[in-house]
């Protein structure tokens, strides 16, 4: 990642599309910084692929501006941008060799026959295929020609990496696999990377910064951990992640009531009371060990139900007094094991203050 203090790589400044009456992205702005390994994260029709084709020429912007290590490229075509592109379909040609398509961009620009077949032959070793140049792609797995896309994207030293939703079409083991291998050829390259996905495991996995995107514009820009641990909007807080929303009402200064009873909330925001409160907490927040009679924010409540889910169970929560709240907590199996669980059961459970968030209704 680039030195604090260091321009930009990547500036894009009040990008809007508008296709027809329908606007795309919504006067969208963001930086980008060398080496960075930046995710634009979101539902289907967000806006995150039309900013990537933008940055690409592949869709110029109806306004705004997009500049590149320093160099205006908001209306260059796509060829006179400085970037590989690798597609969620490969794209590669079927009529190629897996060395042809590699060296592909090379021969466009005119390199000689032995710089393209050392360049190749570095590219191939460096995604693991370095026997596959005779094959075709017909002939590879589709993890295998994923790689062979992402050594063609790479063949020219482009200074900007775009990955279109590169993993999606793959099952999950190899998509594991292979998101691990791209997090270490980043690292390793040093090169500028965005990737789109609406895969949040992913993002979370890979990013060095992640952009939240919804309706044309960007909720939040942050770390993984930010966007996991402080989302921005409910938005943020529901998409990434499992989360809890119980509604209520700002009572006091820092106290939330919801349904019937008062939580201390340290995630207020200086929301003044009255206010109508959505609260929030992930189900591993959920705290069930050394709950006693005068910890903060407990209450009892009965398991209704227990979804197995490998590491963890997933377990739905009611108040034993009836008070009107639903919760959703995460139980390990030693939880489980340990404090013997199972529906039907009651027990003391707390919902920390720090780890409360709210957001106005």
């Amino acid at each position: 990642m680039g030195v604090a203090g260091d321009p930009p790589y990547l500036s894009i400044r009040r990008l809007t599309k508008r296709f027809g009456s329908f606007t795309a992205l919504d006067d969208v702005s963001l930086d980008v910084f060398a080496r960075e390994f930046v995710v634009f994260l979101g539902p289907s029709g967000c806006g995150k692929t039309t900013l990537l084709r933008a940055i690409a020429g592949l869709d110029i912007q109806t306004s705004g501006s997009i500049h590149q290590g320093g160099r205006d490229v908001s209306m260059l075509p796509p060829a006179e941008r400085d970037f590989g592109i690798v597609f969620q379909s490969y794209a590669l040609f079927p009529n190629l060799s897996v060395t042809d398509n590699v060296g592909y961009g090379l021969v466009s620009r005119g390199a000689s026959k032995a710089e393209i077949k050392a360049r190749v032959s570095e590219l191939l070793a460096l995604v693991g295929l370095p026997d596959s140049g005779a094959k075709y792609p017909s002939q590879l797995s589709g993890g295998q020609q994923q790689r062979v896309a992402l050594a063609r994207a790479l063949a020219i030293s482009p200074g900007l990496l775009l990955l279109d939703e590169p993993l999606s079409a793959l099952d999950a083991r190899v998509r594991q696999h292979l998101r691990q291998e791209l997090k270490e050829l980043q690292r390793k390259l040093g090169i500028t990377t965005i990737m789109v996905t609406h895969d949040q495991e992913e993002a979370l996995a890979l990013a060095d910064r992640i952009v939240v995107m919804n309706h044309g514009v960007i909720d939040q820009v942050g770390s993984p951990t930010e966007i996991y641990r402080k989302p921005a909007s409910p938005f943020v807080a529901d998409f990434v992640g499992t989360m809890n929303f119980l509604k209520g009402a700002v009572s006091e200064a820092g106290m939330v009531a919801i349904g019937g009873r008062r939580f201390r909330v340290d995630g207020l925001n200086g929301m003044a009371p009255g206010t109508a409160a959505l609260v929030c907490i992930r189900p591993e927040d959920v705290k069930t060990r050394n709950v006693e009679p005068g910890t903060e924010n407990a209450l009892e409540v009965e398991v209704r139900s227990l979804e197995f889910l490998g590491s963890f169970a997933r377990a739905r929560l009611v108040p034993s007094d009836g008070a009107e709240l639903d919760l959703v907590a995460d139980f390990s199996i030693n939880l489980l094991r340990d404090l013997r669980v199972e529906p039907g059961i009651r027990l003391p459970v707390a919902l920390p203050p720090d780890r409360l968030r709210a957001f106005p209704q």
